[in-house]
């Protein structure tokens, strides 16, 4: 068999196994913001920690790959602070079940530059496995990459860091 041959079947069977993922009824999880604490604070930086909770609105376990996730804090400048990062969330999400975990997120910002309640935000996704071994493969092969996308907003209060706030 020549190479072009084999390499149009590849593709072809490549084909035929993502199509039956295709038709899967696995939801993407939710995600909630659920409070934020300030982890440490120097003269030069400030880092908090934003716990988030994971739903699994499925009856199959779905682990968590990777968060790719910004993080803005808005105190009304005109500049808002801002921080990016990726993490791994470390879990699976079990059937119907929620899980939360934190985003750590470091600002170069002094503790005195920043008071009272600021509003922050967080956008990002989610990459995720769908249940089964053909999903494996797919997903390790980088063919079928399943992300959940969310924005996140809620309130810190810089005054009072180590308490968490909603």
């Amino acid at each position: 068999m020549s190479t072009t041959a084999r390499s149009i079947l590849s593709i072809l069977l490549l084909i035929l196994l993502a199509i039956p993922s295709g038709c899967s009824s696995i939801r993407s999880p939710r995600f909630e913001s659920v409070g934020v604490r300030e982890v440490e604070h120097t003269d030069a930086r400030t880092v908090y920690s934003f716990a988030v909770t994971a739903t699994n609105p499925n009856k199959e376990p779905i682990p968590l790959k990777q968060v790719t996730y910004t993080v803005t804090l808005n105190d009304g400048s005109s500049t808002p602070y801002t921080f990016t990062g990726v993490r791994s969330p470390e879990t699976t999400l079990h059937t119907y079940a929620q899980h939360t975990f934190e985003l750590p997120a470091v600002f170069d910002i002094t503790p005195d530059q920043l008071a009272g309640v600021i509003d922050y935000t967080i956008r990002g996704s989610t990459k995720y496995l769908k249940p089964g071994k053909l999903n494996e493969v797919l997903f390790d092969s980088k063919i079928s990459v399943p992300k959940a996308e969310f924005t996140l907003r809620g309130k810190v209060n810089v005054d009072q860091p180590t308490q968490m706030t909603e």
